[in-house]
C-alpha cells in the first residue's frame, strides 16, 4: 500500500505570538485552595526513578542532580516497588546497617533502606476532587510523611511534597504540622 505524504501548507509566522507553556504552579497558595494547586502531576513532570541495586550515595547524587528529595524505586519492568527519600539515605538507617552488617556505606543499596511498596500509603486521585491544600497538609501530618503518592487507574500519577507545599504556602508545614523524631530534627526546630 502506498501512502501520499505530500507536504503540508505553511503560513508565515504572525507577529507577537505567545509561546505555549504548561501552567506553572501558583507561587502562593492558601490552605483553602484546591489541592491540585500543589500537586506534581507525572503526566507533566517525569518522576525520577532508581532501581533497588543502586548504591545509596549514587541515589542521593541522582536526587541532587534532579532537584528532588524522593526517588521512586522500580523493578526491571518499570513497576514501582518502593520509594526512597533523601532523609532516609542521610538518616541513621545506613549507619545502623553498616554497623550491624559490618559493611561499608558504599555497599548499602537503595533496597536496604527504601520503603517497600507494601508500606507506602497513597491517595486515590478520584478522592481529590474537592480536596483543599489543608486536607493534604493534614494527611501528611497525620501519617508523618513528607511525600504522598497519588494513584489513578492502576498507576502512580503524581505526588504531594511537603517541601513544595511549604514553599507555595510561604509557611514551613514541616515545623508547624509534623513532630520531630530525631535529634537532628529537634535541633533544626529549635534553631
Amino acid at each position: 500500500m502506498k501512502f501520499d505524504y505530500s507536504p503540508r501548507d505553511c503560513i508565515a509566522l504572525a507577529e507577537n505570538l505567545a509561546i505555549g507553556h504548561p501552567k506553572d504552579p501558583p507561587e502562593l497558595v492558601h490552605y483553602h485552595d484546591s489541592a491540585m494547586a500543589v500537586f506534581t502531576d507525572f503526566n507533566r513532570v517525569r518522576p525520577v526513578t532508581v532501581t533497588p541495586e543502586v548504591a545509596i550515595d549514587t541515589a542521593l547524587e541522582m536526587m541532587k542532580n534532579a532537584g528532588v528529595r524522593l526517588l521512586l524505586v522500580t523493578d526491571t519492568d518499570g513497576h514501582m516497588i518502593g520509594m526512597v527519600s533523601a532523609d532516609r539515605i542521610m538518616g541513621d538507617r545506613p549507619v545502623r546497617l553498616s554497623r550491624d552488617r559490618r559493611i561499608d556505606r558504599g555497599d548499602i543499596t537503595v533496597e536496604m533502606v527504601m520503603d517497600p511498596q507494601s508500606r507506602v500509603k497513597v491517595l486515590e486521585r478520584s478522592h481529590l476532587r474537592d480536596a483543599k491544600v489543608g486536607h493534604i497538609v493534614a494527611t501528611l501530618a497525620q501519617l508523618e510523611q513528607k511525600h504522598m503518592l497519588v494513584v489513578d487507574h492502576g498507576k502512580v500519577s503524581g505526588l504531594f511534597s511537603a517541601t513544595q507545599i511549604s514553599r507555595q504556602l510561604g509557611n514551613d508545614i514541616l515545623q508547624a504540622e509534623m513532630p520531630a523524631h530525631s535529634l537532628a530534627e529537634m535541633l533544626q526546630t529549635l534553631g
